[in-house]
């Protein structure tokens, strides 16, 4: 069932780089004393060969004594017969070595032998051993970086090997025979790019080829700014450093493909069909199609659809990052709507519009045949945006903007109306520059608050009452005014309090100007306010303005600089608001934009 398969569709972070190149190969040394193996897989993003000898093609040397490699060795010699004479004619003319050569050289056993030799566990000694690399997962998109270059002596005595490497570009490149795990279908690779090193070690210059998507057959040379047309024979020539090929689809695959579009295109006309059917009288319904700009997402006919779909359309909802990767990729993966959802497995966006962006409908029948070969879930039967994240994103928004004016009035690069420094760690100062000047958030996952102000690092370890050693204004901590600091205390907690009478953190030690907490959170009138923007409200309940009566009664909390609000049991789970000293943070983040006048404490937005 699809709840049997939960585990999987929570799938790890990953990033385009990783969806298109990462690939894995397996490692296998072979002891040759008790013939055991040891396997160790390694995740790779390009996969790096050398270039054969011609001793290596013609069948002598290590390579040949492997009965896999010389199985798969498909690619004929260049050198031909063994001897002098095809030695020199390989001195005149370069024929150059096929890439699978240089693949296979890649697999090739390596014999660990003399100082070399593998320390077998179960020999419990050292043997010798043979080692052998092959492909284990390959990845989407093979990039073949060809090792040109040789440092045996150091960068100054650096070597480049400019030998002919041939690979295929109108044919494909099948890398069956790579594999740890044998197959007995091709697994072809079509050539789509290429960078190619013009030059010798001294200097030289990079250029690349890339091949048309829509007209495969059409290929362009990119030189810095200049873009030209070229033959396929033209880049056939080329000294190629690195190639990158794309894994070709299977015929299972790109049948899904065109099923996949089919039924889209089916529910579609459904779904334009039933709108029309809503509205007798508009012009859609007499044309019996369905208007273009009614079918759009932003149509609100369309929209109000999408929130709650009539049982008659039967349609559920993939999203367009996995309809790409089905349309262009040889392997989609599980159809994984996971990472779309809110921790209340809902739609966590500000609106409809937002919501249903990131999708496409499509028959659940389709639906669950594509679950049922890929994987994945759960199942979206609507969009339907979260009431609970809406509130919380909304009360966000609100705060983060009213911080803004406020910070922006009451900033100064001296102590302002007070007489103190209040400082702050750099970092966060940091994280709350790069929240404050983000737009407004759309999507739950797209919220960054700083989190409670801290100084803790600024503690030494050992002896947590004592100030570090060696602290540098604007680089480990900054000062901000009264004003500003009972502001950040109110918004967003957090502690102990750093006052000093000078902007250096190892002065005199001040306390807190109570009386300089900000008119605009003090007093029944600013109740409400003061409550909108306050850590409780927005941090710990969520904009829930129900849980937050429940926890403080309906009032902000005040803030000093000593406070400890206490614990609340709510539907039986504790809620413990940010309290003054429970925070940590343990790495440090040196890139502070800061004022270059030493005395500037300038924590403004603009800043």
């Amino acid at each position: 069932s699809e709840q049997a398969r939960s585990s999987p569709w929570e799938t790890n972070a990953s990033s385009i780089i990783s969806e298109l190149f990462q690939g894995r190969v397996v490692s296998v040394v072979r002891c040759l004393g008790c013939q055991r193996s040891s396997r160790t897989q390694e995740v790779v993003y390009e996969v790096s060969v050398p270039i054969p000898e011609a001793n290596e093609l013609a069948g002598a040397g290590p390579m040949a004594e492997s009965q896999h490699v010389q199985q798969s060795l498909k690619a004929p010699s260049w050198t031909g017969v063994l001897g002098l004479a095809g030695k020199v004619k390989g001195w005149f003319v370069d024929r150059g070595v096929e890439v699978t050569d240089c693949l296979h050289k890649y697999c090739a056993p390596e014999y660990l032998t003399g100082k070399d030799k593998y320390a077998c566990e179960h020999c419990k000694r050292k043997c010798d051993g043979e080692k052998r690399i092959a492909l284990k997962d390959l990845p989407e998109v093979l990039c073949i970086h060809i090792k040109r270059f040789r440092y045996d002596a150091g960068w100054f005595n650096g070597t480049k090997n400019s030998k002919v490497v041939k690979f295929p570009v109108g044919k494909a490149l099948d890398v069956s025979a790579f594999l740890d795990d044998a197959t007995s279908q091709p697994v072809e690779y079509q050539l789509i790019g290429l960078i190619e090193h013009i030059g010798s070690m001294g200097g030289g210059h990079y250029i690349s080829y890339c091949r048309h998507k829509r007209k495969p057959h059409e290929w362009y040379e990119f030189d810095d700014q200049q873009v030209t047309p070229v033959t396929l024979a033209q880049v056939e020539r080329a000294e190629p450093y690195v190639l990158l090929y794309q894994r070709q689809p299977s015929k299972g695959a790109r049948h899904d493909r065109q099923v996949f579009k089919n039924d889209h295109r089916r529910v579609q006309s459904s779904i334009g069909t039933y709108l029309s059917s809503q509205a007798p009288g508009s012009p859609s319904a007499q044309r019996g199609d369905l208007a273009a700009d009614e079918i759009r997402v932003h149509g609100a006919a369309l929209r109000g659809l999408y929130k709650s779909p009539p049982a008659e359309l039967d349609i559920v909802f993939v999203s367009k990052h996995w309809y790409v990767r089905l349309t262009t990729m040889s392997q989609p993966g599980p159809v994984d709507n996971f990472e779309y959802l809110c921790p209340h497995r809902l739609l966590g966006s500000s609106s409809v519009e937002v919501a249903a962006e990131p999708f496409i409908p499509i028959s659940r029948t389709m639906y669950q045949a594509l679950v049922q070969k890929y994987g994945g879930g759960p199942t979206l039967s609507s969009l339907e945006i979260c009431p609970k994240c809406h509130a919380h994103m909304r009360a966000y928004n609100d705060r983060r903007q009213a911080e803004y004016e406020l910070v922006t009035k009451y900033d100064t690069k001296d102590t302002g109306e007070g007489k103190n420094w209040y400082l702050i760690d750099a970092l966060w100062v940091h994280k709350w520059k790069r929240y404050v000047r983000a737009e407004n958030v759309t999507d739950i996952r797209d919220m960054c608050a700083p989190g409670p102000m801290t100084s803790d690092r600024l503690f030494d370890k050992e002896d947590p009452g004592k100030i570090r050693s060696n602290l540098r204004l604007r680089i480990d901590y900054i000062g901000v005014n009264a004003r500003v600091w009972w502001l950040f205390m109110h918004i967003h907690g957090g502690g102990p309090s750093l006052c000093r009478e000078e902007l250096d953190i190892y002065s005199k030690e001040a306390s807190p100007e109570i009386e300089l907490r900000l008119k605009e959170l003090c007093g029944p009138r600013n109740a409400e306010f003061a409550r909108r923007i306050s850590r409780q409200y927005v941090d710990d309940c969520q904009g829930d303005l129900t849980l937050y009566q429940q926890v403080y009664g309906g009032a902000a909390a005040e803030v000093n600089g000593n406070a400890d609000h206490g614990k609340s049991n709510v539907d039986g789970k504790t809620v413990a608001p940010a309290e003054l000293e429970d925070y940590d943070i343990s790495q440090v983040d040196r890139d502070v934009a800061m004022e270059s006048n030493p005395n500037s404490a300038d924590v403004s937005p603009a800043s």
